[in-house]
């Protein structure tokens, strides 16, 4: 950093001169007027014998060498610039002076000379304090400049403001990912990574930043800083470069845009008139899935047998159990709500019985006391439920150890006057509650606790059923047994089984209990009139599978669609009748069957033809029109489908019927036909 100098070549001198030469400047400084000296310091004459032309050569040619007039090198040390003295003075003018009306320049005229000079006439003038300020108007406080100021600062714009001033602070934001590829990996064979693209409006600088994962064992954070990223052609991206649904290449690497914030959005719908592509799914690696599931099995509540079994280990190794409730102890301690209830006995000489309902809000338990009359009979032993918990879904565990369902608990809320409790499987009835409970719920749930009045329930003479039926017998022999002292048989109507002896109903019938198997066997079904009992047997059928003879005793049962003995008024065509558990649709029956109820039809309303033609009176329009068809005889099914059709139902009993008395019987089964204008001319 030095300039270039050149170096002479040494000269021969005296043995002395380097001595001449050092005592020669200590002399020049010692000879200066005004120099001070130490305290103590003797004064010494540093001038050596034989020297004395030396020092006004010195003084007179400035810094040479101790031979000829040979100057000092211009080295870093041994440069000397002495100062002529006729060079004058190096001071700086002075151009700026203060006068009437503040600062102003003054003309340079070399030196220090130029000083201002005063006019004692505008001094004089000055002396007036009425000359110094304007008396015109008040004088502006320190609040009005500051505002004055700021309004004059906030309110320039230029005309064409500049970006920066235009987008300041205004950043595009984008979601890209660009896919790396993961090598010797047996379950993945790339990776995606999601970074994110800002764009800066105010200088047109871009920044790519990824997202830190934790854990993830790759450098994340800036992927590229921010400073204007060149495209592939030379020039730098814009704007109008980004959008959704878009991949760029920033230094050799493609990243795939697939969505922007709603800022970044509304800047090129409204601004640009640009409306970008929806948002794009980004694809899912092999990594991220894995992440996924691990995040939904950590949302997942754990169950509650891990959390029982961490609580049995902290306490089995001397810790301390978690006092849950400590918040809600110290708020309500000693705040206890009391209500009335009572509960009816509905037991053999059973009664009403009172009791007074405690609830502790400090801990949810419930006690229950009997409110015992006095000389009611009944031991002093009040407690019915001692003070614990109550649930609403009691459970026994049969072995010490098993997990239990969670306890669902009666709170305050299930407790309301009028409703019920269910305790040791009685239904407890709320009936009243004292003032402070009255006004916990007017706070806790805004609700209105009512009294309800409770009236004794009037006395009902409890008469005693008869023993039911053992199983011996008949139920006719168990009642008789009931009714008397000494056992009688019960009583026969003798007219009955005499007029009807030998007199049968006979019927087929088919299993409808929706068993493929069952589908094709057929039973006889026999209602014997004498005494009203019941036989079922199953007809031979070759390679049916099932072997064929009775299935049913003859004996009386019960209907249990009504819960009484079969009548013969139950046993007709179309019905369904329930024998041993099983249905069966009978579907047939024998002539004399039918004749029989023919002949009884006072009896068996559905044989009964004037009861069955005025009934079909009321479709006589729709069996006209059937018959101007041209077509006079309609089977049993096609004069159903014309009885249906018109909004009347028929049985298949009743249709049988119509067809013996106005068309033809086809064999055993309800098959035949009917003849419309012999039906019509009945009608």
């Amino acid at each position: 950093g030095y300039p270039r100098v050149r170096i002479l070549p040494p000269v021969a001198s005296s043995p002395n001169a380097g001595l001449e030469a050092a005592a020669s400047a200590a002399a020049a400084a010692m000879s200066k007027p005004g120099t001070p000296l130490k305290p103590g310091t003797p004064r010494r004459d540093f001038t050596p014998t034989g020297t004395s032309s030396f020092a006004p050569r010195m003084a007179s040619t400035g810094a040479m060498s101790a031979r000829g007039n040979m100057k000092v090198p211009f080295l870093p040390g041994y440069s000397s610039n002495p100062l002529s003295e006729t060079q004058g003075s190096l001071k700086k003018n002075q151009t700026l002076t203060y006068g009437l009306g503040g600062q102003h320049a003054k003309g340079v005229t070399g030196g220090m000379s130029g000083l201002p000079k005063l006019d004692l006439k505008q001094l004089e003038s000055l002396m007036n304090p009425r000359n110094r300020y304007d008396m015109t108007k008040n004088s502006a406080t320190h609040e009005e400049r500051e505002a004055a100021k700021e309004s004059a600062r906030n309110t320039y714009r230029p005309a064409l403001p500049p970006a920066w001033l235009k987008h300041d602070r205004q950043v595009l934001r984008f979601a890209a990912y660009f896919q790396e590829p993961v090598h010797e990996n047996p379950k993945e064979n790339f990776r995606v990574r999601h970074c994110t693209v800002f764009f800066y409006l105010e200088d047109g600088t871009m920044m790519v930043t990824e997202p830190r994962v934790e854990n993830s064992g790759i450098p994340q954070g800036t992927f590229v800083k921010r400073h204007r990223i060149p495209k592939t052609e030379g020039s730098f991206f814009t704007y109008q470069d980004l959008g959704t649904a878009e991949t760029i290449e920033i230094y050799a690497r493609a990243f795939r845009i697939y969505d922007c914030d709603d800022f970044t959005r509304d800047f090129y719908e409204n601004g640009l008139g640009t409306r970008l592509e929806p948002r794009e799914e980004p694809p899912m690696d092999f990594f991220r899935d894995t992440q996924m599931r691990e995040i939904d099995l950590l949302s997942q509540p754990t169950a509650r047998d891990v959390l029982e079994s961490k609580e049995y280990d902290n306490l089995a190794v001397g810790g301390s159990r978690k006092n849950q409730k400590l918040q809600q102890y110290l708020e309500n301690d000693r705040k206890v709500l009391n209500f009335k209830a009572f509960w009816d006995d509905p037991t053999l000489y059973g009664s009403r019985m009172y009791f007074l309902l405690h609830y502790y809000l400090a801990d949810d338990s419930i006690e229950i006391h009997e409110d015992l009359a006095r000389n009611s009979g009944r031991d002093p032993y009040p407690v019915f439920w001692r003070r614990s918990l109550l649930r609403k879904n009691p459970h026994i565990s049969p072995a010490p150890g098993m997990l239990e369902p969670e306890a669902d608990l009666y709170k305050p809320e299930d407790l309301v006057v009028g409703e019920t409790i269910n305790v040791y499987n009685r239904d407890i009835y709320l009936y009243d509650c004292d003032s402070f409970t009255r006004e916990f719920y007017r706070g806790y749930m805004s609700l209105e606790q009512t009294s309800h009045e409770i009236k004794a329930p009037a006395p009902v003479h409890v008469q005693l059923g008869h023993a039911p039926h053992t199983g011996i017998g008949t139920e006719e022999d168990s009642m008789a047994s009931c009714l008397h002292l000494t056992p009688r048989p019960p009583r026969r109507d003798i007219l009955k089984l005499m007029s009807e002896d030998g007199k049968v109903l006979r019927f087929e019938g088919k299993m409808v209990n929706g068993v493929a198997e069952d589908a094709n066997r057929m039973f006889v079904v026999v209602m014997y009139l004498a005494d009203d009992t019941v036989g079922i047997w199953e007809k031979r059928q070759r390679n049916s599978g099932h072997a064929s003879g009775k299935f049913a005793y003859r004996s009386k049962m019960k209907n249990p669609a009504t819960g009484d003995w079969f009548q013969p008024q139950d046993f007709f065509l179309g019905s369904t009748v329930e024998v041993n558990a099983v249905p069966f649709a009978l579907v047939g029956a024998d002539d004399a069957t039918i004749v029989y109820m023919e002949e009884n039809s006072h009896d068996f309303p559905l044989a009964d033809t004037p009861v069955i033609v005025r009934k079909v009176q009321r479709i006589r329009a729709a069996i006209e029109k059937a018959s101007q068809s041209g077509k006079a005889e309609h089977s049993v099914e096609e004069f159903y489908g014309i009885a249906s059709a018109a909004g009347l139902d028929l049985c298949l009993h009743e249709l049988l019927t119509l067809a013996r008395n106005y068309g033809k019987q086809d064999g055993f089964n309800a098959r035949g036909t009917i003849t419309l204008p012999k039906l019509l001319a009945a009608l």
